[in-house]
């Protein structure tokens, strides 16, 4: 029942323009560049500023699935198919290629251990 990490790429942003507005707080734009500000949660990002932040996501999504399909021996255009966001079982991750096997920390322990020789640690919080 394992849950296998997404192929994705994610980004925030907090807005506190409107809380900002109710407050009689009006945020004073003052910097060397149009987009040096960009980010700011003091203020509303304009549509040019998403067009960025979208454009540098899809860079960088891109590239992910270029080096997941690399590392995995997959065709990209299956790791494109696959790159929704979404996780999957460790089941269907097998299936698809995402991972080798299906196991749990102690697994990996003895796999460390007699494939790579050495001794790891298993830290619990």
């Amino acid at each position: 029942m394992s849950d296998i990490g997404g192929i994705g790429i994610t980004m925030s942003y907090l807005d506190y323009s409107q809380k900002n507005r109710q407050e009689g707080i009006i945020y004073q734009q003052l910097s060397s560049a149009k987009f040096k500000d960009t980010g700011d949660p003091d203020k509303e990002l304009t549509t040019e500023e998403k067009e960025l932040f979208m454009r540098d996501i899809k860079i960088l999504h891109e590239a992910f699935v270029k080096r997941v399909a690399e590392n995995r021996g997959l065709d990209i255009e299956k790791v494109e198919k696959l790159a929704d966001g979404s996780t999957m079982l460790g089941k269907a991750a097998k299936e698809n290629g995402l991972i080798d096997e299906i196991g749990n920390m102690y697994n990996v322990k003895e796999w460390i251990k007699n494939e790579l020789k050495i001794e790891p640690e298993i830290c619990v919080y």
